[in-house]
Formats: C-alpha cells, structure tokens, sequence
C-alpha cells in the first residue's frame, strides 16, 4: 500500500533486527501488564522465521509490523510506532496480511488490550472465543469476510 508517508511491503532480510526492535518497544509499551519477557526482539525474530513479516516503511524508517502465519491466515502481531498511528498505518499492514492470507484472517488480542479491539472489531473481526495462558487473557477474533482497499505491493 502506498500513502502520503508511508508503503507497506514484505520485511527484507536486512531489516529484521529493526522490525524486531520495534516490535519490542511497542508491544512492552502496548501490554505493559505483561512480563517483559513475554515480549521480545529475540522471540519475535524466532517466530518470524516460519512468517510472512510485513513492514510500513516511512521513508527509510520501519515505522509498523504486521507478522502473518499463512498456513492458517494467523495474525501473530500488528504494531505501529506510537508516533504514527492514527494515520492508517495499521489497516494498511491489516489490509496487507489479509490479501496475502489464503483463508480470513484470525487472530489474538488481549482482552484488557481494549484499543486494540476497538480497532479489530472497526475493520471487521469478530470474538470466536478465547482462554487464558499465564498472566494474558485474550480474545480469539476472526474477520468474516475481506474486501480489498488496495492492492498491496508485497
């Protein structure tokens, strides 16, 4: 997706580390109740091994995230720079997952994540169900349908 300041596009290998760092940042930020170590550059950069790794670039700076599981059209992780959401960072990288994904997209979302929700339920997700793992508990959603608002450069 291309906008005013920023495009979105598959992460190149050179990138990772900054992807990682980013991801890092703004999900200890994001979930702050959650114990720093369950949210690492270390364990992104291992769960991206077997992903499909989106990135909104702003000029040269990696300024948002989106990890995709394509088998199973999973959303492990959607975060966008503080500095730049509410410029449609994240529907782009959403957008993105879901034109590549080869069923409708699914994912995660904690539920005391209450911003994040919002955002999911705005671009056409749905609770499924949910659970708990340690100190998350969270929400399994589940976006019925897709319809392009682009077509993405990954």
């Amino acid at each position: 997706m291309r906008g005013a300041r920023f495009a979105v596009r598959r992460a190149r290998p050179e990138e990772m580390a900054e992807v990682a760092a980013l991801f890092e940042r703004v999900a200890r930020a994001t979930l702050h109740w959650l114990p720093p170590e369950a949210n690492t550059a270390a364990g992104f950069l291992k769960q991206a091994e077997e992903e499909t790794v989106l990135v909104a670039v702003a000029g040269s700076a990696v300024v948002g995230v989106a990890a995709l599981y394509e088998p199973t059209a999973f959303l492990h992780s959607l975060y966008v720079a503080p500095a730049w959401q509410g410029r449609g960072i994240g529907a782009g990288l959403l957008e993105a997952a879901g034109a590549i994904a080869p069923a409708p997209l699914s994912l995660k979302v904690e539920i005391r994540n209450e911003h994040a929700r919002a955002f999911y339920a705005q671009h056409g997700f749905v609770e499924r169900g949910g659970g708990c793992e340690g100190a998350s508990d969270w929400l399994l959603l589940m976006r019925e349908q897709f319809s392009a608002v682009f077509a993405p450069s990954v």
